[in-house]
């Protein structure tokens, strides 16, 4: 069968951005400019441009369950930072954190080894090499996306505009027994990016991420030292 549409040509992309106040008055002098037979096909186009967008929604996704990588944590309140090594086990629930740790007094160095299911942890001061032994009070923090948490947006951390300077993140917020919460991972891969945590009883505390890689490259490293009791 002929059709009378047989000819046109799409020239308009679901993906380019459009400033949204003009969005109604580019698509009214559009439809202007249209025969019959075209503008159907162009509302035809513009339905599925929509339902292709509510379609890609970002969904929670499932986070790597053990990794490494580099860790910077700010809590505003007690003037604190910490630069560290972050290696994060969550199948067994164990963290080890090599740190700077920052505060009005100074610098200090540390290795801290959290051994959650037995509720115990370790502090070892990489200076003096003295170690402290203490009980493990919290539950394991668990860096990922809650199962009650919602989608927020998507964004590109860097730049999408130059070739290999920005990667796509996901965010998702929501609140849960202890606290409000806001995170991001990426899209591909679910890795964390950003976690940042707010309760009346810890504040606000910030988690960045860098470098991260998969995996537990030592087992050994949740092993405490010899001179720990």
């Amino acid at each position: 069968m002929y059709s009378c549409c047989h000819q046109v040509t799409v020239s308009v992309s679901c993906l380019d951005p459009f400033p949204s106040g003009r969005i109604l008055d580019f698509l009214r002098l559009k439809l202007r400019q249209l025969t019959a037979c075209e503008g159907r096909m162009m509302l035809i186009i513009i339905a599925l441009c929509v339902a292709g967008a509510f379609a890609q929604v970002p969904h929670r996704c499932v986070t790597p369950q053990a990794w490494e990588g580099k860790l910077v944590e700010v809590d505003p309140s007690k003037r604190f930072e910490r630069i560290a090594k972050l290696s994060y086990d969550a199948n067994n629930e164990r963290s080890r954190i090599l740190e700077e740790e920052v505060t009005e007094q100074g610098r200090s160095y540390y290795e801290d080894i959290l051994l959650h299911r037995e509720n115990v942890g370790y502090r070892i001061n990489l200076r003096t090499k003295d170690c402290e032994r203490f009980t493990l009070r919290e539950p394991f923090r668990r860096i990922e996306v809650p199962t009650s948490a919602n989608f927020t947006s998507s964004g590109y951390v860097g730049s999408s505009a130059v070739e290999s300077a920005g990667v796509l993140v996901n965010v998702f917020s929501g609140e849960t027994e202890n606290g409000r919460y806001v995170g991001s991972w990426t899209d591909v891969g679910c890795v964390p990016v950003t976690d940042a945590y707010f309760s009346t009883r810890t504040g606000f505390i910030h988690w960045s991420f860098y470098d991260v890689t998969l995996g537990i490259s030592d087992p050994n490293i949740f092993i405490p030292p010899t001179q720990c009791p």
